[in-house]
C-alpha cells in the first residue's frame, strides 16, 4: 500500500510539474546538442551568451514553428510554439492527457476587423517555481495559435522590455 502511494505521489508530481516538450524540460539543464538530438533543431548564440534555437517541429503530429531559449547557465527558459488554430482541438486534449487538467481555463470572444466573432479558449498550467505552460487558440491574429512553456525568469525578462515605455513618448 505504501509503495503504491509513494509511486502515485512521485508519478503525479512529475506529471503535474515537469513541463516538457519531447523530453526537453523547461527550467532544466539542456545543451544545444540535446536540443538537436531531441528536436532536430539547431541553436545559435544570442545576446549575452543565450542560446536560441529556431526551427520547424511537430506537436501531436501538427506542424509548428519553435523558438527555444537556453540561458547562459544552460537552463531552458522558453519553448514557444506557433501553430495553426485549426490544430487546437487536436492538440489540447493531448496536452491535458499528458499534463493533467489545466490550472485555469478562460473562454472569451475575439473579433476580426470585419466584426466576425470567434470563441477563444486559453489553457494555463502552473507548476512549481513559476514554470507555466499557456496554450491560446488565437494569439494576436486569427491564423495563429501559440503554446508557450516558460520560466518565471523568462516572463520577467519579456515584461522588462515593456517597462519605461512612458518615458519614450
Amino acid at each position: 500500500m505504501r509503495v503504491a502511494l509513494v509511486y502515485a505521489v512521485f508519478f503525479l508530481s512529475s506529471q503535474c510539474w515537469a513541463f516538457d516538450f519531447k523530453g526537453v524540460v523547461v527550467g532544466a539543464f539542456a545543451t544545444p546538442d540535446d536540443i538537436y538530438r531531441r528536436l532536430g533543431v539547431s541553436c545559435g548564440e544570442g545576446y549575452e551568451g543565450v542560446q536560441v534555437c529556431n526551427g520547424e517541429v511537430t506537436i501531436a503530429h501538427e506542424p509548428a514553428s519553435m523558438n527555444l531559449v537556453i540561458s547562459p547557465k544552460g537552463i531552458v527558459q522558453r519553448i514557444a510554439l506557433t501553430l495553426s488554430p485549426d490544430a487546437f482541438d487536436d492538440v489540447a486534449p493531448e496536452l491535458i492527457q499528458k499534463f493533467g487538467e489545466p490550472t485555469r481555463v478562460t473562454h472569451s470572444i475575439v473579433q476580426n476587423r470585419m466584426g466576425a466573432k470567434y470563441p477563444q479558449t486559453v489553457y494555463l498550467w502552473s507548476g512549481k517555481g513559476g514554470i507555466q505552460m499557456l496554450y491560446m487558440k488565437y494569439s494576436g491574429t486569427l491564423d495563429r495559435s501559440t503554446l508557450d512553456f516558460s520560466t518565471k525568469a523568462d516572463r520577467v525578462l519579456l515584461q522588462g522590455d515593456k517597462r519605461g515605455r512612458g518615458k519614450d513618448l
